[in-house]
């Protein structure tokens, strides 16, 4: 978003698409590179390195004038962002005392949608305050400043370095579990590209943003429910049942013509969204083991593919139908994943199983 404004205020919404895609892009290209370095250097001077860089591109970015140098700052800052989300979510096994590690990822789903429904009130509060590009800025240094807290907080996990294995797409669980990840994103893509669609055909387009925030309070909700309550039953039928809830709340988001009825669809819809998404990190440090930080690199990598087609595709139907029929791409997009999850079932780990 932050990245977006710049964007828009150094030539447009055209320059404003193309820092965002060049920013996306970069980070496709570099998350397994700066994942699969986690275990081989170590967490701590990996998130250093890639954290000063990452700043000094942000700070570039801000001050960046014209289409083609803004653009060029994008990709950079994509290029050298932090693997926080791989580095996190592989550890979270080591640094929790629970034999339940389930409630240790539902918690952190919770962290992610808080920050999900804050960074946009933060940002928009900086840009009505000062402008996008201290908006930038500010967003950067308190990332920065973040970042530096974690380092000194968590333990240094430092070398995990595992021996030579075959290549992780030769596990069939990691290749049930990307594929499925693959259509939850493309999903994801959709919701960003019709949720503001939806709510300017129904003639109410500041709505958009409330819409959001009521998705992520349904999925904050759920993943409180998850964090509160000890799981039971096996992780993988916890994973389809999840996935197969989401598609089918998906349904409901064709139906609402006006802003109060697809607050209560997507509300809805959004309960499901940490419980599975805290689910498919336990599942997939499961199956990939000690190199679990290299396959969070890859499957930020697929989410950032699939958002991207969800979006090139919602583009037009949004622009056409706004609501309605649109929401069909989201449904399907889940359906596909649940039909490959559902098949390959028996590729799923089994818990205890790494």
């Amino acid at each position: 978003m932050r990245r977006a404004l710049v964007g828009a205020q150094a030539g447009g919404f055209t320059t404003a698409g193309l820092a965002s895609g060049a920013a996306a892009t970069g980070m496709a290209l570099s998350a397994p590179w700066w994942s699969r370095g986690l275990p081989r250097f170590g967490d701590r001077r990996i998130l250093i390195v890639s954290g000063t860089l990452f700043l000094a591109t942000e700070l570039t970015l801000a001050i960046s004038h014209g289409p083609l140098q803004t653009v060029g700052a994008a990709a950079l800052s994509g290029l050298c962002t932090p693997p926080i989300s791989s580095s996190v979510r592989s550890m979270l096994p080591h640094l929790t005392s629970s034999d339940d590690p389930a409630r240790a990822y539902a918690v952190n789903a919770v962290a992610v949608e808080t920050v999900y429904i804050g960074s946009p009130l933060w940002v928009s509060g900086w840009v009505t305050l000062a402008g996008p590009a201290a908006a930038l800025v500010a967003s950067a240094l308190i990332g920065a400043g973040a970042l530096a807290a974690g380092i000194a907080l968590v333990p240094a996990l430092a070398h995990r370095v595992h021996p030579a294995a075959p290549s992780l797409l030769a596990i069939p669980a990691v290749r049930t579990l990307g594929a499925t990840y693959l259509a939850y994103w493309i999903c994801m893509g959709a919701m960003w590209v019709l949720l503001p669609a939806f709510a300017t055909h129904a003639g109410a387009p500041h709505q958009s943003g409330l819409l959001v925030a009521l998705w992520s309070a349904g999925s904050l909700a759920g993943g409180l429910i998850l964090a509160a309550r000890s799981t039971r039953g096996p992780q993988r039928d916890r994973y389809l049942w999840l996935l197969g809830t989401l598609a089918a709340t998906s349904l409901p988001l064709a139906m609402p013509t006006t802003i109060a009825a697809m607050a209560v669809a997507i509300t809805l819809f959004g309960v499901a969204l940490s419980p599975w998404l805290a689910t498919n990190d336990h599942l997939a440090a499961q199956a990939a083991g000690r190199r679990s930080s290299t396959l969070f690199g890859w499957l930020t990598t697929a989410g950032q593919i699939g958002s991207a087609t969800g979006a090139t595709l919602a583009g037009p139907l949004g622009d056409r139908y706004g609501g309605g029929p649109a929401f069909l791409l989201v449904t399907a997009a889940l359906g596909t994943g649940l039909a490959v999850a559902l098949h390959r079932r028996d590729t799923l780990p089994r818990d205890g199983e790494t």
